[in-house]
């Protein structure tokens, strides 16, 4: 029997997926709110369960300060290919990094992923760190590892090579980027794959080198809270740098008043 084909803009104006659709401005918003995206970079995505559809907002959102709604948002598939664009005003496409959204649902359970540039989290991307879990609330995620795949390196390899790139026809059009993208991709797939079980109770974070924060959950819902503990560790751990110096407790003192007080 022939199956039906699938009205998606129907598909896409109903309740199941403007549900998921609130959650996710909601979201984008207080990312924006928190300091933890700016116009630098921010993705967001939720894949409907049991399905191989992606809600997904549209490239650009960080310099719309994170202020969006339904109509910023698109439905794409697993491979990335465009299934429904809802304002023909915007014709935005998904980011190009949405590849490594899509080689983390392939690969895992995860249902939503989040990826920003808060400074705290980029630090250690930056210098090609993993930031290991000192919070108490981080030591449920885990190690959070960084690709240490070079852009800019690879952007050369792609010039002197010349390669042909076909990038999906729902995401914005970089070939350049998708080609860096997409091995970030891979090696974040392999990590996911490898850590599976764990999203039977929390997700899983990861950084690129130089760029930010990728972020697996169960939901976008629970992907968001996952980074928003990544970030607080990594923001802990560089102020907890400051304690180097300080005096330990036998080089403190009773003030007289229960309080304990330096002795310098």
């Amino acid at each position: 029997m022939k199956r039906k084909a699938i009205n998606y803009r129907n598909y896409f104006f109903s309740k199941e997926i403007q549900n998921y659709g609130r959650s996710i401005c909601e979201l984008t918003k207080e990312c924006w709110d928190r300091g933890l995206s700016d116009s630098t970079g921010f993705s967001i995505s939720q894949r409907i369960p049991n399905t191989n559809f992606i809600l997904v907002d549209k490239s650009g959102t960080g310099f719309r300060r994170n202020k969006i709604n339904s109509n910023d948002l698109l439905l794409i598939d697993l491979d990335g290919n465009l299934l429904f664009q809802p304002n023909a005003a915007n014709p935005r496409l998904a980011p190009v990094n949405v590849v490594i959204h899509l080689a983390g649902y392939k690969s895992s359970d995860a249902l939503g992923c989040i990826h920003w540039h808060d400074p705290f989290t980029n630090s250690f991307a930056c210098y090609n760190r993993p930031i290991y879990p000192l919070t108490l609330q981080s030591k449920l995620i885990g190690d959070v590892l960084c690709i240490n795949i070079d852009d800019r390196k690879e952007k050369k390899i792609i010039k002197k090579n010349k390669f042909c790139i076909n990038v999906p026809s729902g995401l914005y059009a970089r070939p350049d980027v998708y080609f860096v993208m997409d091995k970030v991709g891979i090696e974040v797939g392999k990590i996911l794959s490898r850590r599976n079980e764990e999203f039977q109770r929390h997700g899983i974070a990861i950084t690129h080198f130089e760029h930010g924060l990728f972020v697996f959950g169960r939901s976008v819902e629970e992907a968001f809270e996952n980074g928003y503990r990544t970030f607080r560790n990594a923001q802990t751990i560089i102020y907890s740098q400051m304690l180097k110096n300080y005096p330990d407790k036998k080089m403190l003192g009773n003030s007289g008043n229960g309080d304990l007080a330096l002795n310098y």
